[in-house]
């Protein structure tokens, strides 16, 4: 039985959440002591790496066949328990070319892992429109969970009557909900460059931010526990 995870965010939307749903995901799965290793393909962003510095950096701005680069998320799973991916913004192409390419899909028992697609659900058209086309080339080869982002309300009309969801489900999708982060407290934190997590005991934000860290940090421990045999070995 499979005993790793590979999690990778393979939309390449830019501004849905992928980064800041990743150090939510990042800060779960050190809390439950699992041995996580991090990568950012960002290099022009770099937000996730900023808010985990411990998040490797690998340059995806190839040509395509230089993709050998992300062979670096394979190797590391002797030493990991959960390997981590998040994408940049226009680089999805070049993350499930890299899938085509080395048939990783059709690999997972061989390298004892689950293969995990983490897909931000909005309201967004583009977005949507993304996870079906993901939903068309790895449907079934993959394992899926789906973050519902709920910064802009509690409802995802959209999203919730697409026929992306329906096939989602079908797939065996576990959904959870990603509720909205003070604008104020997200902000600090960027400058701060911390996580939800570590921002509930630092200095570096005031009393009420962390209160709100440790509220959010709460409800998603509690939402990644739905998901939990998808997400933890």
């Amino acid at each position: 039985m499979p005993t790793k995870r590979i999690i990778l965010f393979p939309q390449d939307k830019g501004g849905i959440g992928k980064s800041f749903v990743a150090t939510l995901l990042h800060d779960y799965l050190t809390d439950a002591g699992v041995r996580v290793k991090a990568f950012d393909l960002d290099h022009a962003n770099s937000t996730f790496n900023r808010l985990v510095p411990e998040a490797e950096f690998i340059d995806t701005d190839v040509d395509a066949d230089k993709l050998g680069v992300l062979d670096r998320i394979v190797h590391v799973l002797p030493d990991a328990d959960v390997v981590l991916v998040d994408n940049r913004a226009t680089g999805g192409s070049k993350v499930i070319a890299y899938l085509d390419e080395t048939r990783l899909p059709e690999l997972q028992d061989e390298f004892g892992c689950v293969l995990v697609f983490a897909v931000i659900a909005t309201d967004d058209k583009d977005a949507n429109s993304q996870i079906a086309e993901l939903l068309d080339s790895h449907g079934s080869r993959v394992r899926w969970l789906v973050a519902r982002n709920l910064r802009d309300g509690g409802n995802l009309d959209l999203f919730g009557q697409s026929n992306a969801r329906r096939r989602l489900l079908d797939f065996g999708a576990v959904e959870i909900d990603v509720p909205c982060l003070a604008e104020v407290t997200k902000n600090r934190l960027q400058q701060a460059n911390l996580t939800v997590g570590r921002g509930r005991q630092s200095d570096a934000l005031h009393l009420l931010d962390r209160s709100r860290c440790v509220r959010f940090h709460d409800l998603m421990k509690e939402e990644f526990g739905k998901a939990r045999e998808l997400l933890l070995a």
